[in-house]
C-alpha cells in the first residue's frame, strides 16, 4: 500500500524491542526489514533524514516519560525535510492489567499538550467513557463511533489521539 501511494518501491523498516513482535513483522511480507532496537536506551539505528516518513502505533505509553520524549526525538531526527512523523497513544493515563499485558505496561501517559508543545498537530479519535466497560460494550462501540467526529475537532475528548508532524 505505501508503494502504491508513493507511487515507488518503499523499504519499510519495523523497529521493536519485543522479540515476537519482531518475528512476526518477518513473517508477514519480504519487504518489511525488521531490526531490534531499545528506542528507551538507544539511539534509532538509522541515518539522519532516513525516512519519508516515521510512524509509531501504540508504543509511546509503553516508555517511561522521558524516554517517549527520547524517542519522538529520534523519529523526528531520522526523517527527511518535509516528511512526516505521525503516532497514535491513548489520551492520558490509561492503568494496564499485568497479567494482560506482562512486559508491555503502560509506563506513561500522553496529552494534546505534550505533542503541541513539539509542533504537532493533534486529533481525537474515539470515545473516553467515565465508567467502566463490560456488559455495555455494544453501547460503547456506539458512543464510539459517534463520538469520533466530536474528538477530530476536540481532541482532549477522545479516548485516543494522533499525533502529526511535518519535518522542516
Amino acid at each position: 500500500m505505501l508503494a502504491a501511494i508513493a507511487g515507488r518501491p518503499v523499504e519499510v523498516v519495523g523497529l521493536n524491542v519485543y522479540e515476537p513482535y519482531l518475528r512476526t513483522l518477518s513473517e508477514i511480507s519480504k519487504i518489511y526489514k525488521p531490526v531490534k532496537v531499545d528506542s528507551a536506551k538507544e539511539p534509532i539505528p538509522l541515518s539522519d533524514g532516513f525516512a519519508d516518513l516515521t510512524i509509531c502505533i501504540e508504543v509511546i505509553e509503553h516508555l517511561s516519560k522521558q524516554a517517549g520524549h527520547h524517542l519522538l526525538s529520534e523519529m523526528e531526527r531520522i526523517t527527511r525535510k518535509g516528511g512526516y512523523v505521525y503516532l497514535t497513544t491513548p489520551n492520558g493515563w490509561h492503568q494496564t492489567k499485568p497479567e494482560r499485558c506482562g512486559p508491555l505496561q503502560h509506563r506513561s501517559g500522553w496529552t494534546v499538550q505534550d505533542f503541541a508543545e513539539r509542533g504537532y498537530i493533534v486529533k481525537g479519535y474515539g470515545f473516553r467513557p467515565v465508567i467502566g466497560r463490560g456488559k455495555i460494550d455494544k453501547l460503547y462501540l456506539l458512543a464510539d463511533y459517534v463520538w469520533t467526529p466530536v474528538a477530530r475537532i476536540i481532541p482532549e475528548t477522545g479516548f485516543g489521539l494522533e499525533a502529526l508532524k511535518k519535518i522542516t
